[in-house]
């Protein structure tokens, strides 16, 4: 047996996770469990059997369900964007390229996956009832659109477009994927990725073309 710092004994090979370790660890197996269950899967039993621990740890960490589920709704946004912005800096600096690039990784196999999307749409559902999703929704809305805005600005400025609102055209924009994300993930055989990425290249043309001027 070995101890820790604090004198308690232990089993020879455990080591306790740190706080944020464990925060991610019991969000990560929500998300399985809202991938596996859908709405139903948002519970504090199945979510702490999936991670192999007791509730009590849910409470410990998180104090409710739902303060769980927006961490998980904040670590998986976060990990969408990211992921985009990613790929958009690695891009062609020109600003078309980096508009494009953002278009096409909202479509790319890492994002534009059926079980990825579903969670996304449970988590839709529990924002109206829960103001500590709401809080993190509004988070995650305001980071994505000031991220697009940025990239319509500079794609402005290069192309020489006139653009009455730039913030405008970044909801626009953002509610045109919000509205192909989900049309796809309640019927795949709407259009394929591909035809999602045409769409989104139209509406930057469209830019050019004076569609917010």
């Amino acid at each position: 047996m070995a101890k820790s710092k604090s004198g308690v004994r232990m089993r020879a090979g455990f080591r306790r996770e740190a706080p944020e370790d464990r925060r991610r660890q019991l969000a990560e197996a929500a998300l399985r469990c809202i991938v596996r269950h859908g709405n139903a899967g948002v519970s504090a039993r199945q979510i702490a059997m999936e991670a192999g621990v007791t509730q009590g740890l849910i409470t410990h960490h998180f104090g409710e369900i739902n303060e769980l589920v927006a961490h998980a709704f904040d670590i998986m946004s976060d990990g969408m964007l990211d992921t985009v912005m990613t790929a958009v800096d690695s891009a062609l600096p020109e600003p078309k390229a980096r508009l494009e690039a953002f278009v096409e990784n909202s479509f790319s196999p890492a994002l534009f996956d059926r079980d990825v999307l579903g969670v996304w749409v449970v988590f839709w559902g529990l924002i109206l009832h829960s103001p500590r999703m709401s809080a993190s929704q509004k988070g995650e809305y305001t980071a994505y659109v000031v991220t697009v805005e940025k990239l319509i600005t500079d794609y402005a400025e290069a192309e020489g477009c006139a653009i009455a609102s730039p913030r405008l055209a970044a909801i626009g924009f953002t509610a045109l994927m919000d509205g192909l994300w989900l049309a796809w993930c309640l019927n795949p055989e709407a259009f394929q990725p591909e035809e999602g990425i045409r769409i989104g290249k139209n509406w930057i043309e469209g830019l050019r073309l004076g569609a917010f001027a």
